[in-house]
């Protein structure tokens, strides 16, 4: 919870480094806007997997926010379809990414209207005010990518290959890295891209042992990554299908090389990982604590303390069939369903869209770090005005009233 263009003049020499060329305030418009991620306070990329691309737009500058406030868009899909002139069945919500100044957050997103898609960017703040991002009067720069998937090979008989080309973006210290399906034997690729964009740039081959197939898999592309400092060692944490999760030195992705990722953990059959993102929140202790979240389109998010990977990252890996149950690095269930895309908000929020499991609707909402869920979307015994509340619950009192406060029930504070 998130590609440039290169032409003629510089043809060969990219080809040899396995990227093309570089086009700054490139024309073209992108073909598809999925996967976001922020490189500074006023660049975001923007990955056009379709064009096997990734843009990089300078955004206005901005000033920072006031305080910590909590999005409570519920029904941001209706508001969103009824801005772009769509119905809502037409549009189809692929990221969000939160400015790191601002905090606003940015949607990507593809309209589909008989059909012609069309690929937008929604910009929306905690107040509800939504704005379409006028990408053609952004500066831009563009990184082509080589060898990406094409819609020659589809799957299930509609769904191209091209929408895997670029499935996931991390930016860490002046390198973004990019996972992707791309044509050849070895189609799980690992990019390492720098930024500013210029002329270098590393593809790696990926393969790995998934512990459900109980075989070692090389064509599978990653889904949902991000980067992290594991002891001391700049390491890529992968959520694949069906749910292996691995790490990958960077120090390993040089350009053409053939890396194997360590399985460290197996999170559950017949599901996708959505995202992966790492923040820092208060642990049961009261400590600060850093974390990864995997969310699952058919499970239950996955939160997993980053010393508890450390740990599995020292040892051998997974290299045994595990058919039905979790195995490897140990995991916390949480409760949030329905959740398609997270990006880290601030200190004490987590921003996501979410599917709204009663009226079918997307909401732009907000989630508290620690609790992972929200107090108005179920009805429990403590919402009768009736109930007491014992002595003993009073600091559980106090959190259910902060919750309610974040979702904009101060007005229930008892």
């Amino acid at each position: 919870m998130k590609k440039s263009k290169v032409f003629a003049l510089n043809a060969i020499a990219a080809l040899s480094l396995g990227t093309a060329s570089l086009t700054v305030n490139a024309g073209a418009q992108p073909v598809s806007a999925t996967i976001l991620e922020f490189a500074d306070k006023n660049t975001l990329f923007v990955a056009d997997s379709d064009g096997g691309q990734i843009l990089a737009y300078e955004l206005p500058t901005v000033k920072p926010a006031k305080t910590s406030a909590s999005y409570n868009l519920e029904g941001a899909g209706s508001k969103i379809a009824k801005l772009l002139g769509v119905d809502s069945h037409s549009i189809n919500y692929h990221d969000i990414a939160i400015h790191p100044v601002s905090k606003e957050a940015f949607i990507s997103l593809s309209t589909q209207v008989k059909g012609k898609r069309t690929p937008v960017i929604i910009r929306a703040n905690q107040n509800g005010d939504l704005a379409k991002v006028d990408l053609k009067s952004l500066p831009k720069t563009v990184k082509k990518l080589t060898d990406t998937a094409t819609d020659g090979v589809k799957f299930w008989r509609d769904i191209p290959a091209s929408t895997l080309g670029i499935t996931d973006l991390d930016y860490v210290n002046g390198t973004l890295y990019v996972s992707s399906l791309s044509t050849g034997e070895f189609a799980s690729t690992l990019r390492k891209i720098t930024y500013p964009f210029d002329k270098s740039s590393t593809t790696s081959h990926v393969e790995i042992y998934h512990t459900v197939h109980n075989q070692t898999e090389t064509r599978a592309p990653i889904r949902a990554m991000t980067v992290l400092d594991l002891d001391g060692e700049e390491t890529v944490v992968a959520a694949y299908t069906c749910t292996p999760l691995v790490t990958i030195p960077t120090s390993q992705l040089k350009n053409d090389a053939h890396v194997k990722g360590k399985t460290i953990a197996e999170l559950g059959y017949g599901n996708t990982p959505l995202d992966v993102i790492h923040f820092t929140a208060q642990n049961q202790q009261q400590k600060m604590e850093d974390y990864v979240l995997v969310l699952h389109k058919e499970r239950s998010a996955d939160l997993i303390r980053v010393s508890d990977i450390v740990n599995a990252n020292k040892q051998k890996g997974l290299s045994t069939p595990e058919m039905w149950a979790k195995a490897g690095v140990a995991t916390r269930p949480v409760p949030l369903a329905g959740v398609l895309q997270a990006a880290d908000q601030d200190e004490q929020f987590i921003a996501t869209l979410k599917r709204n499991m009663v009226t079918g609707d997307m909401d732009l909402v907000s989630f508290r770090k620690g609790a992972y869920f929200r107090l108005n979307d179920f009805i429990s015994e403590y919402n009768f005005s009736n109930y007491k509340y014992v002595p003993e619950q009073d600091m559980f009192r106090s959190f259910q009233n902060l919750l309610k406060t974040d979702s904009g029930y101060s007005d229930l504070v008892r």
